[in-house]
């Protein structure tokens, strides 16, 4: 197994005012596709990650382990 950290916005406060983030591992070997978005957190807007995983479930990360940063260097 390949555990890397990934802080995701917690998806059970959708209603609430406010984000809440927490950090989660990920087997790396389930990751299917992590695509740069831009997620609107209160009064600004942040570069994030949309992380898709082989079981279909789908999180915006706010950060993600640098081994996968190398890819979306310029």
């Amino acid at each position: 197994m390949n555990f890397a950290k990934f802080t995701v916005i917690s998806q059970r406060d959708v209603q609430a005012l406010g984000t809440t983030d927490e950090i989660i591992l990920l087997n790396l070997d389930h990751v299917v596709s992590v695509k740069p978005i831009q997620i609107p957190l209160e009064d600004k807007i942040v570069e994030g990650f949309w992380i898709r995983t082989t079981n279909g479930k789908k999180y915006r990360a706010i950060e993600i382990p640098d081994s996968l940063h190398v890819f979306f260097e310029n």
